[in-house]
């Protein structure tokens, strides 16, 4: 075997086992965001790592690499004040190549249309898949469950 067949060959497998590294190294990481629009402060951890706290008004990036969850609980005021949740939901996604989503819905005719367009389980208060696939948002009609403060006395002129 001269050099050149060797070099020939040499190359050859390096080219194979670069493609098949490439290939089998493929995942979605997609960077998708959970929104917060309503008057509540939410609480989320991704696949059971360090929580996050989101104000209203406010959103947070979370990156899916893989399927997991997505754990959320919703405070009327400071969760660490002792507050009780006033809603809390755990969404499992998924992260395949190039899609990622929230999965909802039942099973029965996910291979003719896919997941989540028969109402077999709801999301309320939560938006899932919107604006984009993957994205999370409790929007401003969630605030309404909080108990309001007593109200002041009203004080009378008249006496």
């Amino acid at each position: 075997m001269t050099k050149r067949v060797a070099c020939a060959w040499a190359g050859l497998v390096l080219g194979i086992v670069g493609s098949v590294s490439v290939v089998s190294g493929a995942s979605a990481d997609c960077l998708r965001r959970v929104y917060n629009r309503s008057n509540l402060v939410l609480v989320t951890r991704q696949d059971g790592g360090p929580p996050a706290t989101l104000l209203p008004g406010q959103s947070l990036p979370v990156r899916l690499a893989r399927p997991g969850q997505i754990d959320i609980t919703a405070y009327c005021g400071a969760p660490g004040a002792g507050g009780t949740p006033i809603t809390q939901r755990t969404f499992d996604y998924e992260a395949v190549l190039d899609r990622c989503f929230v999965r909802f819905g039942g099973d029965l005719f996910v291979p003719q249309i896919g997941r989540g367009f028969i109402g077999l389980q709801e999301t309320a208060p939560f938006t899932v898949n919107n604006p984009r696939q993957g994205d999370i948002i409790l929007g401003p009609a969630a605030g309404a469950s909080c108990p309001m403060p007593a109200a002041a006395p009203v004080l009378s002129r008249r006496g």
